[in-house]
């Protein structure tokens, strides 16, 4: 099934415990984001974690990788010693690493960057395979597209933990003092992932050197692996250092769902031929308006969405808006059933329609809009790339309705959540 999660987590040793002695409850946001990012990944039976650490040796250009049949070490130089961890290797993965170019193999303990994530996936129950990258300090991007599609072209379910810290410069007290860069950066980083991925790279080489950070390419490299819509956990920086948790991507069933649909009615012409999904699994129980969009080489190629529900749950909603989708949007010819494997399948979930006073109550990148004006409505999604204000937003979605620009209308705002193959 491929690459199926990627977090991007922190490593002060003080989060565990036996190091921390009471201090880790200062942290209790991370704490808490760390647990739930851990347990997730567990209850999704990752098979294999890919863990990129800053920590690890590193090269000027190109990824360390650990071939030790072995990822063990322990807390020893943080004054726990008692605390020590033993991973297998999946050494048919490495193998395949080893065959990237620019990939240098490497012997070796441990490090704590990789330590921490480790520590908490075990207390959550996980207790899979492991391969330990080095993190790359030129082109993370590169690096995590091939990663991504390595993880694509193999059996098994694969998760991407990217290790590293945010600024350590926030305060004067911290272990590098304070420098402006330092907030600068962490706000930059936090905005970024809720609202525009695509910017994540924009910072200069100076703010980045300022800020003192050790984690912007691990996250760069996790992010470019494949594409997701990141939830940012918790973020917090109690001793001067910026400690962000976030889920940058998962796997749904929505949209596997919305593939075999298409698939099974290009290939045999009628849905009701279909089992429906477990429909015990909430997320297809309930009725929920939805969209769902094909892309084929980054690339739109088809989109056709209810903006409230239409059919008696979620599950048949899907099925009516992926066959839609992939044969009746007129902007684009039918797709063929050759086609499929080189298309994505995205599902965007519609909350309850809210109706709003005015412009001031809408966010382009947290809520779609529809507008409204005798019997003639448009509706536009949020977080699109090129609709940055809500000028912007509404016009688009008046455009879409027929509805001149100067005219007014009514307002409705709604969230959506986005799920991914």
């Amino acid at each position: 099934m491929s690459l199926i999660y990627t977090i991007f987590v922190p490593h002060p040793p003080l989060l565990i415990p036996e190091v921390g002695r009471g201090e880790e409850r200062k942290c209790q946001a991370s704490l808490d984001a760390y647990q739930e990012a851990a347990r997730r990944i567990a209850q999704a039976d990752v098979e294999t974690v890919i863990l990129v650490s800053p920590h690890a040796p590193l090269i000027k250009d190109g990824m360390t990788l650990a071939v030790d049949n072995l990822i063990q070490g322990s807390f020893a130089q943080f004054g726990a010693a008692q605390v020590s961890l033993s991973f297998v290797s999946d050494l048919v993965v490495m193998a395949q690493f080893q065959n990237l170019s620019g990939v240098v193999p490497i012997q070796g303990s441990i490090d704590h960057g990789a330590f921490v994530p480790l520590y908490f996936l075990q207390k959550a129950g996980w207790n899979g395979k492991v391969v330990l990258l080095g993190m790359p300090l030129e082109r993370p991007e590169e690096y995590g597209e091939r990663i991504g599609q390595l993880l694509e072209d193999l059996p098994g379910r694969y998760a991407i933990v990217a290790s590293g810290d945010l600024s350590h410069r926030l305060k004067e007290d911290g272990p590098y003092g304070f420098d402006s860069a330092g907030p600068e950066f962490d706000q930059f980083v936090v905005k970024t992932l809720q609202r525009d991925l695509k910017k994540i790279a924009d910072l200069s080489v100076e703010l980045v050197e300022k800020a003192g950070e050790c984690g912007y390419r691990s996250l760069r490299l996790a992010l470019a692996a494949k594409e997701g819509a990141p939830e940012v956990l918790s973020y917090e920086g109690p001793f001067g250092v910026g400690y962000l948790v976030a889920d940058l991507y998962h796997s749904s069933p929505l949209p596997q769902w919305a593939r075999r649909c298409l698939t099974t009615y290009l290939e045999k012409g009628d849905p009701g031929l279909m089992d429906l999904p477990d429909m015990s699994a909430p997320e297809f129980a309930v009725r929920r308006g939805c969209f769902v969009t094909l892309k084929q080489g980054g690339h739109l190629r088809g989109c056709i969405g209810t903006t409230e529900p239409w059919q008696e749950n979620l599950a048949l909603e899907i099925q009516h808006n992926a066959i839609a989708a992939g044969t009746q949007d007129p902007r684009f010819r039918p797709v063929r059933t050759e086609e499929l494997d080189n298309i994505s399948f995205t599902v965007d979930v519609l909350g309850e329609l809210e109706k709003i006073a005015g412009p001031e109550e809408l966010d382009p990148w947290r809520y779609g809009v529809v507008v409204r004006q005798r019997g003639r409505s448009g509706l536009l999604l949020p977080h699109l790339e090129g609709v940055d204000t809500v000028s912007d937003q509404i016009n688009i979605a008046k455009q879409k309705a027929g509805i001149p620009a100067g005219d007014p209308v009514e307002l409705w705002r709604f969230e959506v959540k986005r799920h991914y193959e």
